[in-house]
């Protein structure tokens, strides 16, 4: 599946997420951190950067190039860590509905 798309009406538009996923975004931060450990991400996503910004040859050559893209990983990890939080969040909101749920029963 392609993740850029510049067409007019796909612009600012999730193209990766099914119409399920769309309708409850909470099921791709579960299916996220049940293949990945906040830190396991964190750590993908830093030798990812490394890689980009230290490599010879590498695709940041220009030293506003590379800030750009440590400000992104930065970025990037704080919206890793915010679903990450979220997803306790709601986790614990949907037990304590269920303990009141069934507490009323």
């Amino acid at each position: 599946m392609r993740t850029c798309n510049h067409h007019p009406q796909w612009y600012n538009q999730p193209l990766r997420l099914n119409e399920e996923e769309r309708q409850n975004p909470k099921l791709v931060i579960d299916d996220f951190f049940e293949s990945y450990h906040l830190n396991d991400a964190r750590e993908i996503l830093w030798n990812w950067t490394v890689e980009v910004v230290s490599s010879p040859g590498s695709i940041s050559s220009e030293a506003l190039e590379r800030s750009n893209h440590i400000y992104f990983y930065e970025k990037l990890e704080a919206l890793i860590e915010a679903c990450y939080v979220m997803k306790d969040q709601i986790n614990e909101l949907l037990k304590k509905a269920a303990d009141v749920t069934a507490s009323a029963e």
